[in-house]
């Protein structure tokens, strides 16, 4: 593929994570879903643009939607883990065998998980609450993430076999 053509096609992809993060800004309840939509666009952009353009395609939308939107949670839930986590999630499918992959995968996500609940605390003004509510929230966010991963995958799936065939000829 060209160069300018991934220049735009790029372009393309941060605008597209940009204008779905934005609706989670708008759209409180909605944050944690467009960050992971955004995350979608992510991994169609490495699958057709490769690692390098994809990287540049997170930075920019995550920079993007941190400075320019009033609520910043689904921006920094991106920017956090969502963004680069369709990029690094290559490298950690590659571990064998299987088991300590997923493992490495679910320690990843929560070291990103604790980096998250930091700034929210330090920087966003959410007050720290019991340690109960944390437990639950490691485990619910666990069993959140596994879906989210095992979908992510399914989805680059589906996209190679099925929607890429259609559309880049």
């Amino acid at each position: 593929m060209k160069s300018s053509k991934k220049v735009a096609l790029s372009g393309i992809f941060s605008a597209l994570c940009v204008i779905l993060l934005f609706i989670g800004s708008v759209f409180q309840t909605l944050d944690l879903s467009a960050a992971a939509m955004a995350s979608i666009v992510i991994l169609v952009s490495f699958i057709e643009l490769g690692k390098k353009w994809a990287w540049g395609v997170y930075a920019v939308a995550s920079i993007l939607s941190l400075l320019l939107f009033p609520s910043t949670t689904a921006a920094a839930v991106f920017a956090i883990f969502a963004g680069f986590y369709p990029i690094i999630k290559e490298y950690l499918n590659k571990i064998r065998p299987f088991w300590l992959s997923v493992i490495a995968r679910v320690v990843c996500f929560n070291i990103f998980l604790t980096l998250l609940i930091f700034v929210s605390y330090r920087f966003f003004g959410i007050k720290e609450d019991f340690l109960g509510f944390n437990v639950i929230l490691y485990l619910l966010a666990n069993v959140t993430f596994i879906l989210y991963d095992f979908a992510l995958e399914r989805i680059a799936v589906y996209y190679i076999k099925r929607i890429k065939p259609k559309i880049f000829k």
